[in-house]
């Protein structure tokens, strides 16, 4: 089974990105993947398998999983739960990097902390109230999250092997990091290589490797994720759109566009625009 990349864009507005688990009515399984981001998970109702590479770590209400960047991740969500998910860019931690942008996190997993899904859960009720003023509180909540991670979660001693197993990863992190900023420009296979000092076969190879997509696929995965955002919010034409996010035009997008959500921008805008239910990522 092939381990593949996640390209997580934070919320517009916020330094990070919330949901509810989409496994949320069961009968549901996450292949193995990695994401730059840290991530919690945090169970609310119900129960899901959730695994550490091979280790499986069952979580059930009132309990959650701190998932470290790069660190390799699948869910089993055979049964109904109501799980919020929380991701937050590697970035946001940079003050407590212990070297080579590295930060980790202790799992326990079955530990409660009944302050910090408390938390949780009222960062994501603001969220969905959305009541005057609830982006300045959504921020309160989430820098009490932050600062919980950091004092009582983080790890300030690591052994050596935890930043090798991650060297390789992190190195694409960075690519990958550096390309979803700079999305709207060229982006080709060359002009990176050439900015991170690799040649275009290796760097093609990596990503095959490690993202288990091509480079090709992964450019436009981030592109069309914040057409995504665009055509929900329905304020741009699908020729601006295209231009804004990186396209060559709208047949370029409309193209890109079928090819991985089965049908066209347009369609998608009609459907899914102004606040309705998007489509599955």
């Amino acid at each position: 089974m092939s381990v593949s990349h996640e390209l997580i864009v934070p919320e517009t507005g916020f330094p990070f990105k919330l949901f509810l688990f989409e496994g949320s009515r069961g009968n549901y399984y996450r292949e193995k993947h990695w994401h730059r981001s840290v991530e919690i998970f945090a169970v609310c109702r119900g129960r899901i398998g959730f695994y550490i590479g091979e280790k499986l770590c069952p979580l059930t209400g009132g309990e959650f999983m701190i998932v470290n960047s790069n660190e390799v991740h699948s869910v089993d969500s055979s049964r109904p739960n109501e799980t919020i998910v929380l991701q937050i860019p590697l970035k946001l931690f940079e003050d407590y990097f212990t070297g080579e942008q590295f930060i980790w996190f202790s799992h326990e997993p079955g530990r409660r902390d009944e302050h910090f899904m408390a938390l949780v859960r009222e960062l994501y009720e603001t969220y969905q109230e959305g009541k005057c003023g609830y982006d300045m509180k959504m921020r309160s909540i989430f820098y009490q999250i932050m600062y919980l991670l950091v004092k009582d979660y983080r790890l300030t001693e690591v052994d050596g092997t935890f930043l090798r197993r991650n060297r390789n990863l992190n190195r694409l992190s960075a690519i990958t990091s550096y390309m979803k900023e700079n999305y709207t420009g060229d982006l080709s296979l060359e002009t990176i290589a050439r900015i991170f000092d690799y040649s275009p076969n290796y760097l093609s190879r990596m990503f095959r490797r490690y993202a288990g997509i091509t480079f090709k696929e992964y450019v436009q995965s981030i592109r069309l994720e914040y057409v995504l955002k665009d055509l929900e919010g329905g304020r741009l034409s699908i020729t601006e759109t295209a231009l804004k996010n990186g396209f060559s035009g709208s047949k370029a997008l409309s193209r890109a566009f079928r090819a991985k959500y089965g049908i066209l921008p347009s369609e998608y805008r009609m459907r899914f625009g102004s606040g309705s239910e998007t489509v599955k990522r």
